[in-house]
């Protein structure tokens, strides 16, 4: 490294969250929007855990994006999203996928009927 380059902190990334690298259940997505739900810290949360509440006061990202934000790996936005959620200062919503897309889908009617429906509307008010 040349001088005047700032030499990074090297960090394992299992210490960001405070767990010492034991594994957790997770049943958060990478693409779970999370949002603060305004209960404060307690005193073991780490500074990452104060920054991704930082982060979500404004609105809500998905796990992906708090990563990407906080230059963390994945593995390790969900493990600290995981933890937060359990401990109740974020709330989740899971990504819904295709296959329950489809299925709510199923029930509707289809670009033709409601079509005819509106022209017929259309119709009555002439």
């Amino acid at each position: 490294m040349s001088r005047g380059q700032e030499q990074r902190r090297l960090l394992p990334a299992y210490l960001a969250t405070g767990t010492g690298g034991s594994p957790v259940g997770s049943t958060i997505d990478t693409l779970t929007a999370l949002r603060a739900t305004g209960i404060p810290l307690a005193p073991y949360h780490t500074a990452v855990h104060q920054r991704v509440v930082e982060l979500l006061e404004g609105g809500s990202l998905t796990v992906m994006e708090i990563a990407g934000y906080l230059g963390l790996p994945v593995s390790v936005g969900i493990v600290v999203a995981e933890q937060l959620v359990t401990d109740g200062q974020l709330k989740g919503s899971v990504p819904v996928s295709d296959a329950a897309m489809a299925a709510a889908n199923a029930d509707r009617p289809s670009k033709e009927v409601m079509e005819e429906v509106l022209s017929g509307l259309r119709a009555l008010l002439v």
